[in-house]
C-alpha cells in the first residue's frame, strides 16, 4: 500500500514540476522579450533626450548671436534717431524683421530725447524683453522635452532590469523544478515544488498586473 501512495505520490510531483516549469519557459521568453523592448525604448528615448538638449543649446546660441546683431543695428538706428537722419532711419526699418521694427518704431514714437521717463534705448521697450523672453521660452520648452524624454528614458531602463530579475527568479524556479527529480525524498521534494510553485504564483501576480508591457513599433 505504501509503494502505491509513494508511486501516487511521484507521479503528482511529476505532473506539478511539468506544469510549473512549463509556466516558468514560457514567463522566461515573455520576460526576456519585455526587457528587449524596454532596452530599446530606452536607447530611443536617450537619443531623443540628446537632441532635444543639442536643440536648446542651438537656441541660446542663436538667441546670443541674435541679440549681439541686435546691438550694433539698435546702436545705428540711435544714432541716426539722435542725428535726425530720417532716410538712415526709414532704411533700418526696412532692413529688420517686423517685431524689431515695431519696437523701433515704438521707441522712436515715444520721444526717448525730449521724455526723460521713456527707456534711454530700444533694449530697455518691454516689447524687446518679451522678445527676448521668447527666445529664451523655446530654448527652455526643448530643455524640458530633453529631460522628459531622459526621465522616460530612466523609467524604462527600471523596467528593463525589472524583467531581467523576473528572468532570474523564474530560472530559479526552473532550477527548483530541476533538482526536485533528483531526490529520493518524496517530503524534501514536495516541499521544494511548494517553494517553486510560490515563487512562481508571485513573480506571476507581478507581472500580471504591476509590471508595464511594452509595445513593438
Amino acid at each position: 500500500m505504501d509503494d502505491i501512495n509513494t508511486t501516487r505520490d511521484k507521479d503528482r510531483l511529476e505532473i506539478y514540476n511539468t506544469i510549473i516549469l512549463a509556466i516558468a519557459t514560457l514567463a522566461i521568453t515573455w520576460c526576456s522579450y519585455q526587457s528587449t523592448l524596454w532596452n530599446g525604448i530606452q536607447t530611443f528615448r536617450l537619443s531623443e533626450s540628446n537632441k532635444y538638449g543639442r536643440l536648446a543649446q542651438q537656441k541660446v546660441i542663436q538667441s546670443g548671436q541674435s541679440k549681439a546683431m541686435e546691438e550694433g543695428m539698435i546702436i545705428a538706428f540711435v544714432n541716426a534717431a539722435f542725428d535726425k537722419d530720417t532716410s538712415k532711419v526709414n532704411f533700418i526699418l526696412r532692413g529688420v524683421r517686423p517685431d524689431m521694427a515695431k519696437i523701433l518704431t515704438d521707441w522712436l514714437q515715444s520721444h526717448p530725447f525730449e521724455n526723460a521717463s521713456v527707456p534711454q534705448h530700444p533694449m530697455v521697450m518691454p516689447g524687446y524683453e518679451e522678445l527676448m523672453k521668447s527666445r529664451l521660452k523655446e530654448s527652455e520648452d526643448l530643455s524640458e522635452k530633453g529631460g522628459e524624454a531622459y526621465r522616460e528614458a530612466q523609467r524604462a531602463n527600471q523596467n528593463g532590469d525589472n524583467y531581467s530579475l523576473l528572468d532570474v527568479m523564474f530560472g530559479m524556479v526552473m532550477f527548483l523544478g530541476a533538482i526536485t527529480t533528483k531526490l529520493a525524498r518524496i517530503q524534501l521534494r514536495f516541499t521544494l515544488t511548494a517553494i517553486s510553485s510560490i515563487i512562481c504564483i508571485g513573480c506571476l501576480v507581478l507581472i500580471l498586473f504591476y509590471m508595464p508591457i511594452a509595445h513593438k513599433g
